[in-house]
């Protein structure tokens, strides 16, 4: 099985490399959420509803980036994991378009909240894991306590 290119490790497991990465992990990690979506799914659902189910889910800039990729169900599979595991993370509650999956230029996650999701994490950040495969997309969150001194 080949790596996709959105294969991360967050933080990075060495210290040195810490330099592509935007920002740091942060402080405890309070809860995880993990969800796996079946790209064949999502891949149906696009030749059933098509771009209604595409603004149903992401933001237009998510929705900019699948769509440039020339197969763009596994990518917004990975999108979709990415929001219900942040969902399960922060403990139900919010809307998918109150999660947004931001791409750092070195091509990292992060992930943007906004309305009910935003509130629901306070002060605290959810870092974000996301992969696929041609038939599977997963994505792990982690909620984590502000850095101490931040």
């Amino acid at each position: 099985m080949e790596r996709s290119s959105e294969d991360t490790c967050f933080p990075p497991a060495d210290p040195r490399a810490s330099a592509f990465f935007p920002f740091s992990g942060g402080g405890n990690v309070l809860s995880v959420g993990v969800d796996l979506t079946d790209v064949g799914r999502v891949r149906a659902a696009l030749a059933r509803h098509g771009e209604r189910f595409v603004q149903r889910i992401l933001s237009e800039r998510e929705a900019a980036y699948c769509l440039s990729k020339k197969d763009p169900a596994p990518h917004i599979a990975a999108r979709f994991a990415a929001k219900e595991a942040v969902i399960k993370c922060l403990g139900g509650g919010c809307d998918l378009k109150e999660i947004e999956v931001v791409r750092a230029l070195s091509g990292f996650p992060s992930i943007t909240l906004t309305g009910r999701a935003r509130e629901r994490a306070g002060d605290r950040r959810v870092l974000i894991s996301l992969t696929h495969l041609d038939t599977l997309a997963c994505a792990f969150a982690v909620l984590v306590t502000p850095e101490p001194g931040a």
